[in-house]
């Protein structure tokens, strides 16, 4: 029987099976070509009814908080820079040790070594044998003061002495007489140093001046207007010339100067609280504002901006290390006397009436209660229920309104 054999290949049935095999290859190519497209048609493709639900706009849901009982507090908020306290100095210049009589100014003793606080009467250190004591006085000391003299300087010498437990006798306050010399004596004397004798020169106006009378020189005297004082330089070390300054005192503590926004000059007032604090050392104070300026200013503004000057007057006293620092203040403008009902602003609304409401929610039921506003601070609103209703801690008021996404 001959075989058969297909034109072309030499070898029967090859091109016949050959062909076979590519029809069935198209035809799983085809199936699967037309599945994904009828997948990617079906997901593209959506129903009115798809396509309304996902372009709708998001269902709304209502936003409730808690009322709560507590102590509604309106603070401001405010910078201020902490500044040096005023200074006095003594020149060496005024001292025994000035140059003259063969005397060189050398420091001999520091009884107050800078940091240091003295008290009226205090020797603070002591030049070629001589001491420098401080009192108290506002008028700076200018002259020596001897029998004869008066002014506002002698009764400050006379008032320091007597605090001091010196007696001056029956001297009329601003005259140094014979009881302002007997103190003076007596003064030096227990400080341990030879009194200082009067030249006995003529004075103006024809009075003389008896030779050999106690009397207190410029150079060893140091009139500070208040205490607390602080040294802030000495001369020195021991045996050491003085040169410029021999004794600088810087008068009571660091003071607060502070700068308000002129937009919360109406919510501040003398007396106020005032929280003191500084970010670059963590240190916190208590305080109250002493003052606030009429007039803006812009010199030295720590915002850059116009403010109004305020005197804040620390509880405690600020460490010297704060000095030039700026701090932060929060100024406590208003509270509540004690707890209330608080709830937050956008809580309260108004209605037509003229009356505020809060939203009460109860078991998923609004119901309005009227209220009265009795305090607001820091976005807290302390109020009271009104013409019946009832608001207790606890209950659920409406502070706003959320949306959920639609999912599609």
């Amino acid at each position: 029987m001959p075989t058969l054999t297909l034109p072309g290949t030499g070898q029967p049935g090859t091109n016949r099976l050959r062909r076979r095999r590519l029809v069935v290859i198209a035809v799983a190519v085809l199936a699967i070509v037309a599945s994904a497209g009828g997948l990617l048609i079906s997901t593209r493709i959506k129903s009115p009814a798809q396509l309304a639900a996902q372009t709708a706009p998001p269902a709304s849901t209502q936003l409730t908080v808690p009322v709560t009982r507590q102590v509604i507090t309106s603070t401001v908020l405010a910078q201020a820079v902490v500044k040096a306290p005023p200074e006095v100095a003594q020149l060496s210049g005024a001292n025994n040790g000035g140059g003259g009589n063969g005397v060189l100014p050398v420091v001999t003793k520091i009884f107050f070594p800078k940091g240091s606080t003295p008290v009226p009467g205090s020797v603070i250190v002591e030049v070629a044998g001589r001491p420098l004591f401080v009192f108290q006085g506002t008028v700076p000391a200018y002259r020596n003061l001897s029998e004869g003299e008066s002014g506002t300087d002698v009764a400050q010498l006379q008032a320091g002495l007597q605090n001091l437990g010196y007696s001056t006798g029956g001297d009329t306050i601003g005259v140094f007489g014979p009881g302002t010399a007997s103190a003076v004596a007596a003064y030096y004397t227990a400080l341990g140093y030879p009194v200082p004798a009067a030249p006995g020169s003529p004075k103006a106006g024809g009075k003389g001046r008896t030779a050999g009378q106690p009397m207190v020189p410029l150079s060893e005297i140091l009139f500070v207007p208040r205490f607390p004082a602080r040294v802030v330089r000495v001369a020195g070390p021991v045996g050491q010339e003085a040169s410029g300054s021999l004794v600088t005192l810087s008068m009571g503590h660091p003071s607060l100067a502070g700068q308000l926004p002129p937009s919360d000059a109406a919510l501040v007032k003398p007396g106020m609280a005032v929280s003191i604090s500084d970010q670059a050392t963590g240190l916190t104070r208590r305080g109250h504002i002493g003052s606030v300026g009429k007039r803006t200013q812009t010199k030295n503004s720590i915002s850059g901006g116009v403010y109004l000057p305020m005197k804040i007057i620390p509880d405690n006293p600020l460490p010297a290390s704060l000095v030039g620092h700026d701090v932060s203040l929060t100024i406590t403008s208003a509270h509540s006397a004690g707890p209330v009902l608080a709830v937050p602003e956008a809580a309260v609304f108004a209605r037509p009436d003229g009356r505020l409401y809060v939203t009460r929610v109860t078991g998923g039921h609004p119901v309005q209660v009227p209220v009265h506003v009795e305090v607001t601070g820091n976005g807290m609103v302390g109020v009271s229920p009104a013409g019946g209703g009832t608001l207790a801690p606890g209950d659920r008021v409406v502070a706003g309104t959320g949306y959920a996404r639609n999912l599609p």
